[in-house]
């Protein structure tokens, strides 16, 4: 009880709103991919799904990202889960009409995503005005937690019995939550915030994009978090893109069985986003970070070489433990390290990178899958992470990452200048 006082009514509306709209996310990501699959069993057009999920990081994120710093981010919050519930509306009347294929379903991942870039940086720039920065490890947690227990945890079996009934109810319930979250969005504003008096030009927002790539760039720690952050991502793609032809024609599971499968690697990133507030207060964020990339290389190999399904989910359970730890410290570390007027731009680059790179991780993983067989992505995977894990070991220690003031920039040698706002809007 003390925790739900520790945090207002505020956040606990905005928790409520980024979890239902977590379990559409996970409906309509689980749902997609396996519709992919009973369209091909191609690995490189299945991959494609996934690239499309990953693609608009590079060509929207970072645009995305300087467009918060210049509007209303509650309203554009509430705006983004009702264009996510239109999108998904219009995928509802390709099936009923029957004109699904890969291409649409690429089609309709891409611009899913292209709206996520925006909703994400909004929700995790809006997490300051409920929570203050001593409660930010634990917001974050919170947030982060709601969102994985009902898209990894319900989307997937909720997906799954939904998808055997009817393959178009599973995007009927997520265009649902999107339009419940949307009316939630409405009433989580905290008195006192207001939206920046500017106004928005393509040249202003091109060259304030570019600044906020260039001030990332220059913060030697946020650099190394976000480079860290985007080997593991690729990584994890690699697999995940590739994921379902495993689970169906290796591990020779059901597509329901598949959906229980995902569930069991979930529990790692529960327990993951559980432990995280406990670890980084014994070990420190660097020290809970070098685990974290410690971790990841073993149950990849494990999951390559198993034959049995529950071994390989038991295995890349881990995997979700490390990711979570490694969201919740990233999460927090841009909230505390980048100044609130100019979180958006930052985070839309520092996304640019993480989530950009991975659809290369992605088409990568097909590309090997196809040439080398369906376990070749998890080996590369841990090839990647292992080389992660030892360079963590010295880029990533308590005295780089846990030693910065709030908002700092770094001044000095090499450090990023302060960022312009916008241009003042005329009266």
């Amino acid at each position: 009880m003390a925790n739900r006082h520790r945090f207002g009514k505020s956040f606990w509306r905005l928790w409520t709103a980024t979890t239902v709209s977590g379990l559409g996310d996970g409906i309509r990501i689980f749902g997609l991919s396996v519709f992919a699959a009973t369209l091909t069993s191609d690995p490189v057009h299945i991959s494609l799904v996934a690239v499309a999920g990953q693609l608009p990081w590079v060509l929207v994120g970072p645009f995305s990202g300087t467009l918060i710093d210049l509007v209303d981010r509650w309203r554009m919050l509430w705006i983004c889960d009702a264009a996510r519930s239109a999108v998904l509306c219009c995928f509802v009347v390709a099936v009923l009409t029957g004109h699904v294929d890969i291409g649409v379903i690429v089609a309709t991942a891409f611009l899913l995503s292209s709206v996520e870039t925006m909703a994400d940086n909004l929700a995790q720039a809006v997490v300051p005005d409920v929570a203050d920065s001593r409660s930010l490890d634990s917001a974050n947690s919170r947030l982060l937690t709601g969102r994985l227990v009902t898209m990894e945890f319900l989307g997937a079996p909720i997906g799954t019995a939904l998808f055997a009934v009817a393959h178009l109810l599973p995007f009927g319930l997520a265009t649902f939550c999107f339009a419940a979250s949307t009316v939630l969005i409405f009433g989580a504003r905290p008195k006192g915030t207001t939206a920046p008096g500017v106004r928005i030009t393509l040249r202003g927002l091109g060259s304030q994009t570019a600044e906020g790539i260039a001030w990332l760039w220059r913060h030697r720690v946020l650099r190394t978090v976000c480079l860290m952050s985007a080997l593991l991502n690729s990584a994890v793609l690699a697999v995940l893109g590739i994921a379902v032809l495993y689970a169906l024609h290796v591990l020779h599971v059901s597509e329901t069985v598949y959906g229980l499968l995902l569930l069991v690697i979930a529990v790692g990133g529960l327990l993951g986003l559980l432990g995280a507030e406990y670890l980084i207060a014994v070990l420190g964020r660097g020290r809970t970070l070098q685990l974290a990339f410690g971790i990841c290389p073993f149950p990849f190999i494990v999951g390559g070489l198993a034959s049995h399904p529950v071994v390989a989910a038991v295995a890349l359970a881990f995997v979700g433990v490390s990711v979570a730890l490694v969201n919740v410290i990233t999460t927090t570390l841009r909230q505390v390290l980048i100044p609130p007027e100019q979180f958006g731009r930052v985070s839309g680059a520092y996304r640019l990178v993480v989530n950009g790179l991975s659809p290369l991780g992605g088409l990568g993983g097909g590309l090997l899958a196809g040439h080398l067989g369906l376990r070749a992505p998890f080996f590369a995977a841990a090839v990647l992470l292992a080389a992660g894990a030892v360079a963590s070991l010295s880029l990533l220690s308590n005295r780089t990452v846990d030693a910065l003031p709030e908002w700092s920039d770094e001044r000095g040698p090499g450090g990023p200048p302060a960022l312009p706002i916008a241009e003042t809007a005329s009266p």
